[in-house]
This record gives C-alpha cells, structure tokens and sequence, in this order.
C-alpha cells in the first residue's frame, strides 16, 4: 500500500509543482475563460495544501483504514 500511496503523492506534488493554470485547464479538459476552472484550480490548490499536511506514512495508514472495516 505505501508504494501507491508514494506513487500517487509523488505524480501529484511533480505535477503541482510544474504545471500552471493553464496546463491544468488543458490536463483537466476545463475552459480556462470559465470562473469554473479558477474554482476548480483553486480547489486542487487547496487538496494539495491537505495532503502535504500528512506524511506519507499515516496516509497509509488512513488508506488501509479505510479498506478495512476491522479499523472502522
């Protein structure tokens, strides 16, 4: 499970770090003129922000917990 969890932490902080709205916008299929990509932009901001706040290792752990109903 830590593998995915690093694999997926690591394709979303390399990709917050180098891609820009409009990368985003083109990623994501959104209208960069729309206010609802700036909403969703500033939401995948702020997703990034909440999952940095974790390390990996108790991401993990809430993961496994989760595919676990004994944790529950």
């Amino acid at each position: 499970m830590e593998q995915e969890v690093k694999y997926l932490l690591e394709g979303i902080c390399t990709f917050y770090w180098n891609a820009d709205f409009y990368k985003f916008c083109s990623i994501c299929n959104f209208d960069p003129n729309h206010a609802y990509s700036l909403e969703k932009w500033q939401q995948w901001q702020q997703l990034v922000s909440g999952i940095k706040a974790f390390d990996q290792n108790t991401l993990a752990k809430l993961v496994e917990a989760g595919h676990s109903s004994a944790q529950l």
